[in-house]
């Protein structure tokens, strides 16, 4: 199996274990990518933990793993069933994904860092832009993510040059969260999950909704998205016991629900 796949005190464990290939994404890592994100909270999950085994996190898409060749529109109709997949099931996955990088990631491999809520990286993480150089535009909504946590002009020069980014300037920039020695990668992103675990899952998934949704609406339709989901979030227990943690002055105890 190429995803280890571990629940535990509520914390779901994604281990991409394709060592060989420094983890990089074939079709059933792909799927099976997929499919934990998209049943996280059905199983139970309130964060989830992803790193990658051996010496580095994800190389990208493994170009070997399928032998036929795509061109003109057939590229468009693979790339649908499978990049652009994985992109939106770890961009859009209702429970929180904390990713634990160290070495390599590129490809889809920065899809998977920057698409998760929490990047902590470690002082060997390198983050590589290098789609030009294979005469390809950034997949995965790498072009739509980076601009907006880097910002513009640092991510045209980092993606029309094929660049690579160091831990330290990752975190410079903002593009992780925390920078650790290697031997401490495993207790951070631990921690970080563990903090997620005290907060109300369900609200977490609807804010991380209008986050991504807030270059696309207009005023209007954002607010009224906004509304819709308070009015939902009014009618769940964690909602009840923000509240009543409120009122009587103690801290709250969400279960996620």
């Amino acid at each position: 199996m190429s995803l280890d796949a571990t629940l535990d005190d509520d914390v779901l464990s994604l281990t991409l274990d394709r060592p060989e290939r420094y983890n990089a994404i074939d079709p059933e890592l792909r799927d099976l990518l997929v499919d934990a994100f998209d049943t996280a909270a059905e199983r139970g999950a309130r964060a989830i933990v992803l790193r990658g085994n051996g010496r580095g996190f994800c190389a990208g898409a493994d170009l070997k793993a399928d032998a036929s060749e795509y061109y003109g529109i057939e590229v468009e109709q693979h790339m649908a069933q499978s990049t652009y997949r994985l992109a939106r099931a770890v961009i859009n996955c209702r429970v929180p994904v904390v990713a634990a990088v160290h070495g390599a990631c590129a490809g889809i491999g920065l899809t998977l860092a920057l698409g998760a809520d929490l990047c902590i990286a470690a002082d060997s993480a390198r983050f590589v832009g290098a789609f030009i150089q294979r005469s390809l535009v950034p997949d995965g909504a790498a072009a739509r993510l980076l601009p907006r946590i880097i910002g513009y002009s640092r991510a045209r020069e980092f993606l029309l040059l094929g660049q690579t980014i160091d831990a330290e300037e990752a975190l410079s920039l903002r593009m992780v969260s925390k920078v650790v020695p290697e031997g401490d990668l495993e207790t951070a992103a631990a921690a970080a999950a563990r903090d997620f675990l005290a907060l109300p899952t369900v609200a977490i998934g609807y804010t991380k909704q209008l986050l991504n949704r807030s270059f696309e609406l207009d005023l209007e339709s954002f607010l009224f998205e906004e509304r819709m989901i308070q009015a939902m979030l009014s009618t769940t227990a964690d909602k009840a016991e923000g509240l009543a943690a409120f009122r009587e002055q103690r801290p709250a105890h969400f279960e996620g629900r």
